[in-house]
């Protein structure tokens, strides 16, 4: 019991670091469990808003973003995050809402990273073209890449970057 409190906490302190606002991480001990659940749920919403945006889908991408405000909401030092994905959801016009997931990944990265899982593993992928050729990070769930910041154009490029498990 004590190993798992333990692991808990540490993820927990690891996600409110992973967010913008590093500050407060105050509450740790009190919101471990609900910060992991609400991890979970964040990263499954993010999935969906990255595989609406690689289907070129902005009404999809809208819905998903919707879904994603939420959790990241709950999570200590997300509100940067969340309000990101609220950029998302105010919008269907994929191109802009690709410009604001490149930065909602730089902070999802990170989050995912401090919940360690004996579930499958993630991949952190990357395309050098995106962001007018400053590239451009996103998590998937599979290894195969699937661009979100092009969909069809080039759904391939890019590559693996990293994998957690």
């Amino acid at each position: 019991m004590k190993k798992i409190f333990a692991i808990g906490l540490l993820a927990a302190i690891a996600g409110f670091a992973a967010c913008q606002n590093h500050n407060q991480a105050k509450t740790a001990v009190a919101s471990t469990s609900l910060h992991v659940t609400d991890t979970a749920k964040a990263y499954q919403q993010y999935l969906n808003l990255k595989d609406n945006l690689v289907k070129t889908d902005g009404k999809a991408a809208q819905e998903s973003a919707k879904q994603l405000v939420e959790p990241l909401s709950k999570i200590n030092g997300c509100s940067d995050a969340a309000q990101m994905a609220g950029q998302i959801a105010a919008t269907a016009d994929v191109k802009k809402q690709r410009a604001v997931f490149m930065t909602l990944s730089q902070d999802m990265i990170p989050l995912v990273k401090g919940i360690k899982s004996n579930k499958a593993p993630v991949y952190v992928q990357y395309c050098p073209m995106a962001g007018g050729g400053k590239g451009g990070y996103w998590l998937s769930a599979q290894k195969e890449v699937k661009n979100p910041y092009y969909g069809d154009d080039m759904l391939e490029c890019g590559e693996v970057k990293e994998e957690i498990k």
